[in-house]
């Protein structure tokens, strides 16, 4: 649960650069330059897999979420939608919703939502309306936390391969990516012990993969595989962009909510383009 946690604030923040010209809400930018929505969401649909970064207690990020979906399956009637929310286990609870089998508290109940993930329903019920009445698949990309831990301590070679869904080991993370976990878990004063460290490490390459790996599966379908998830499992294209070129998703288009009060454009690196969001309330 404490790694959960971590987990949590480590992909809640997204960092900010300088630069001269001031964004608008309303705008995308990419490499430094605002384009428009229609540029954007047609290279998006061009790809085989589409991220879709989130700020999981953020009712704006899940508003620019469900537009932009909206928006993607205006251009591809092939999409699915995957969502870090829940486990593989709750898959049949997803088809059943999509079938219009389940009212919402069913669903709720059935998915286990309040103990497995916690943040308000409210915020992702717009979505998984949506998903039901165009009949769009929703997928759940996620694994427990049991397994993740397993695999974290085990190893993935030392789990059987049907007790892990089939997902493969993770690819290393970029130096990047395993610096910023580090200052995540020093952050929260859990010792200097260098195994427990690579333990954490290796749980978020977990995460990272299982995601990963059911966006994959679905784009060799010849779908657009949408993953909704985390924004620090997409920034800077490290995390799940990083573990899908190593199942060989080499179109992999990264988006992502952004917003701040000064005169700062978004640093191009942290993605393939960025939504700027109106200033919070």
């Amino acid at each position: 649960m404490r790694h959960r946690v971590i987990a949590a604030v480590a992909f809640s923040w997204l960092p900010l650069s300088a630069h001269a010209s001031c964004p608008s809400p309303g705008q995308w930018w990419q490499s430094q330059n605002s384009v428009a929505n229609s540029a954007i969401l047609t290279q998006a649909s061009q790809h085989q897999v589409v991220l879709l970064g989130e700020q999981h207690d953020a009712a704006d990020h899940h508003r620019w979420q469900l537009h932009t979906l909206a928006g993607l399956h205006g251009l591809r009637d092939d999409m699915v939608i995957g969502l870090e929310m829940l486990p593989r286990g709750v898959q049949d609870v997803l088809d059943d919703w999509v079938a219009g089998l389940l009212t919402e508290e069913e669903l709720l109940a059935q998915s286990h939502w309040e103990e497995t993930w916690r943040f308000d329903a409210n915020l992702y019920l717009p979505i998984f309306h949506f998903a039901r009445l165009h009949n769009i698949p929703l997928i759940a990309l996620n694994i427990t936390p049991e397994l993740r831990q397993r695999l974290s301590s085990e190893g993935f070679t030392n789990v059987p391969a049907e007790q892990r869904h089939y997902i493969p080991a993770p690819l290393p993370p970029s130096d990047r990516y395993e610096k910023r976990l580090k200052e995540v878990f020093d952050q929260h004063a859990m010792g200097d012990d260098p195994a427990m460290l690579n333990r954490f490490v290796q749980a978020q390459l977990s995460w990272d993969v299982a995601m990963a790996e059911g966006l994959a599966n679905a784009a060799t379908e010849g779908a657009l595989a949408v993953g909704l998830m985390g924004l620090g499992h997409v920034i800077y294209h490290d995390g799940v962009p990083h573990q899908l070129t190593g199942l060989g998703v080499d179109h992999t288009f990264s988006l992502l909510p952004w917003s701040t009060e000064a005169c700062e454009p978004p640093n191009p690196e942290l993605a393939d383009a960025v939504f700027v969001l109106p200033t919070a309330e």
